[in-house]
């Protein structure tokens, strides 16, 4: 049956209007975004940690709250899609550690779905205390490695990796220390062009203090985020990241400190963290808001 010409004139109309107030993204909210998101990550991944030496490991766990706009496919097919939303299962959600085997347990995504997207791959915790894969005793430890990649839609892959070592959370007196040996977030179009290359390391042990999200704080520490693509580097420093019970990252505090090269190079950078999965970005005089893809209400 075909369409008439006054629903095709307001359907063109409506892309005509989505595609303009998408517009085009700059590349400061780009990198601003993907500093932001290697923040949640290493935010996220202390408390999936944490979790992990307790029951509440056994939990679903998200492993990404959202797609990478680049991913989403052209700006015509997204503002189709919007037009006409699809509803698709998000089966990732039910995946769960597994349970202890020899100090380690392991969340395998097998090909789950998140929304439209593909998940496959691993994350995996490795206990020091292989009999009960928890944390005890000050000087009980666990390293976290990832290995798992995001296929879009329409093509282009966001792969995570652990290519320094992971991360690793040691149980002190106060609570625990945390260092991050080498992570990477790396996202490919649908021709294979890299669009951004970004890895964390830290630069001082992150002191956390409590034992839990009900008094999870990262009262210090250094995370350098290397922006490989752009060329420059930005050293931050924890002040007070205050976790809340129902969120898998804090909801409050900041990184401050600078930018290392590249066009931002001697200018300063800081992260402010506004609610759960929510912050602003200042990099090089401009503010951003964004979203942290791997933080979300649990």
């Amino acid at each position: 049956m075909g369409v008439r010409r006054g629903s095709y004139r307001v359907m063109c109309a409506a892309v005509v209007a989505a595609l303009a107030a998408a517009g085009c993204p700059r590349m400061d909210d780009d990198e601003s975004g993907q500093i932001g998101a290697a923040v949640g990550e290493a935010m996220a991944s202390l408390d999936e940690s944490v979790a992990g030496s307790a029951t509440t490991a056994m939990m679903p766990i998200n492993p990404l709250r959202r797609m990478p706009s680049q991913l989403r496919g052209p700006m015509w097919r997204r503002a189709f899609d919007n037009i006409v939303p699809s509803a698709y299962a998000a089966s990732c959600w039910g995946s769960a550690f597994s349970p202890c085997t020899a100090g380690v347990r392991t969340m395998d995504f097998a090909a789950c779905t998140i929304g439209p997207s593909t998940l496959d791959g691993m994350v995996t915790l490795t206990f020091t205390r292989t009999a009960a894969c928890a944390l005890i005793t000050d000087g009980d430890a666990v390293t976290r490695t990832a290995d798992f990649t995001l296929t879009g839609p329409y093509g282009g892959t966001l792969t995570v990796t652990s290519p320094g070592g992971g991360q690793t959370v040691t149980r002190t007196a106060a609570g625990f220390d945390y260092t991050v040996g080498g992570m990477q977030r790396v996202l490919r179009g649908p021709n294979g062009r890299t669009l951004f290359d970004v890895s964390t390391r830290t630069t001082a042990p992150i002191v956390v203090t409590g034992s839990s999200r009900t008094d999870l704080v990262i009262a210090s520490g250094g995370l350098e985020i290397s922006h490989n693509v752009a060329g420059y580097k930005v050293n931050l420093t924890a002040q007070n990241l205050t976790w809340t019970p129902t969120c898998n990252c804090a909801s409050s505090g900041t990184l401050t400190g600078t930018v290392t090269g590249g066009r931002f190079d001697g200018k300063s950078a800081s992260v402010t963290i506004t609610g759960c999965g929510a912050a602003d970005v200042t990099l090089g005089g401009e503010t951003e808001s964004v979203t942290l893809d791997r933080c979300a209400p649990q």
